[in-house]
């Protein structure tokens, strides 16, 4: 009973470490959409995005997935999809850099508070997914859909 009650205890003590960083986290977050931060934010990666095939309405869903993660991230794509604001190209693009590279800001926060180096969380993410949407540009590039097919939208 012991070793149960010692597990319990240490599995309440990591749900701690994560709240400590999370909470605090998402509170800033929603005060720099509501200030428009992401918005400059989105504006300033717009310009690196758009060699792997995304304009700025591309890059929104990108930035989200980045800082907010992929339950948020893709509610995001799904909307510009709807909205017709991302080609079909540039869906599957932004899912791939959404693949590798969703919640940057929380899972380093986390991982950092246990001790892991800042750059070994970020780049080799950022660069695995920047290098995977490039690709995955230029195979849309050489495969693009005949003129007056597209992807359905998603009701």
């Amino acid at each position: 009973m012991t070793v149960l009650w010692e597990g319990f205890l240490q599995g309440l003590q990591g749900v701690w470490t994560v709240a400590r960083v999370v909470i605090p986290l998402m509170i800033i977050l929603e005060i720099a959409q509501g200030n428009g931060l992401l918005q400059k934010l989105n504006r300033l990666l717009a310009r690196p995005c758009r060699a792997i095939g995304l304009g700025e309405e591309g890059a929104f869903p990108v930035v989200v997935a980045m800082v907010f993660g992929l339950t948020f991230g893709s509610g995001v794509i799904l909307n510009h999809v709807r909205e017709g604001k991302v080609s079909p190209e540039e869906t599957k693009v932004i899912g791939t850099f959404m693949a590798l590279a969703h919640a940057l800001i929380e899972d380093t926060i986390i991982f950092m508070s246990l001790g892991a180096p800042l750059l070994l969380l970020i780049l080799p993410r950022v660069m695995m997914a920047y290098l995977m949407a490039y690709l995955v540009n230029r195979r849309n590039q050489h495969l693009s859909l005949p003129e007056g097919h597209h992807i359905q939208g998603i009701n």
